[in-house]
């Protein structure tokens, strides 16, 4: 998910259980956003810059890295032991939730975009709807997404190979787009 969906959506849950949390609403909506560090990290240490809008970039790209590096406080290790030190530090049971959250979204996404996929791919036949190529390299492109909040809709994914992929996403970004 978006970094932005991310931030909309931790921000309308954290609006909507400030009566309850108070001051403890702000632990969970940093939890829950500021998790996507570790991607943040990994980009300025890979790429040797430390650009924001030039890494989110690149974790929008056609097949950005999976590396566990990318993906080090996304995993259940890191709720829970924001848990445990909130025994000691009652403060830290809100960003633990937070946390938890952020990765509950992540997995909600992604069992959404699977179903998404499949149908595109099975509504395309398997097939890249730019070079015809039917191979097992073929899979979907995000051609169309709102501006906020993603859509599981499979008329917003087409088919595409890897090279069509790659040359698609090249076009949308265009010339100078990397800042």
């Amino acid at each position: 998910m978006r970094v932005r969906d991310h931030i909309a959506l931790s921000t309308a849950g954290a609006a909507l259980l400030q009566p309850w949390l108070r001051q403890g609403v702000l632990g969970l909506w940093a939890g829950s956003v500021l998790v996507d560090i570790d991607h943040y990290l990994w980009f300025c240490l890979r790429q040797r810059r430390g650009n924001p809008l030039a890494a989110t970039r690149f974790f929008n790209e056609a097949h950005p890295p999976q590396h566990a590096a990318t993906r080090v406080l996304h995993t259940p290790v890191t709720p829970l032991a924001l848990l445990l030190a909130s025994t000691r530090r009652r403060a830290l049971l809100p960003v633990a939730l937070g946390v938890a959250l952020h990765l509950g979204l992540d997995l909600r996404h992604e069992l959404r975009m699977d179903e998404a996929r499949a149908a595109a791919m099975e509504r395309d036949d398997f097939s890249c709807q730019a070079c015809g190529t039917r191979a097992s390299h073929v899979g979907t492109h995000l051609r169309r997404q709102p501006w906020l909040l993603p859509s599981y809709d499979s008329h917003n994914l087409v088919c595409l190979c890897a090279p069509c992929h790659a040359a698609a996403h090249a076009r949308e970004r265009g010339p100078g787009a990397w800042g």
